[in-house]
């Protein structure tokens, strides 16, 4: 069930900040037949409600990039104005050196709304609480 205390105390979607840094999280990708997602789940049954992560070998789950900020100095509003700058860049956009990296990589389980993130710089994975969800964001 997705009313559960969990996901009513969220303040945000996902953790703002990782570590210290902004985050920008591109939005929800939602699974469907035929959609190869990568990575793989973590599990084969999801760690908060206990149901299997592929349903008839579909992923049972959502995806979600995070852009992270390069610099614990930029803010949510510099990584947006440099998406922006990028965008009508267009092609020229790779000589720029890049203020954020999309490094970070969140899992919802259709079911219980648990999410799971991957990290890429790490490759360590993370499974969010409550605390994740707050103004200050995910701390390791």
């Amino acid at each position: 069930m997705s009313g559960d205390l969990l996901t009513m105390l969220r303040v945000h979607d996902l953790p703002p900040t990782w570590d210290g840094l902004a985050v920008l999280w591109s939005g929800w990708e939602y699974a469907s037949p035929g959609l190869f997602i990568c990575p793989p789940p973590l599990r084969e049954v999801c760690e908060g409600c206990g149901l299997p992560t592929t349903e008839r070998g579909f992923p049972a789950w959502s995806t979600n990039r995070g852009l992270v900020a390069v610099s614990a100095v930029l803010t949510h509003d510099d990584l947006r104005y440099e998406e922006e700058n990028r965008a009508r860049l267009g092609a020229l956009a790779h000589r720029r050196k890049p203020r954020a990296l999309f490094r970070l990589h969140a899992f919802r389980c259709h079911s219980c709304s648990l999410d799971d993130i991957w990290d890429t710089d790490t490759d360590e994975w993370w499974t969010l609480d409550h605390t994740d969800y707050g103004d200050d964001g995910s701390t390791g």
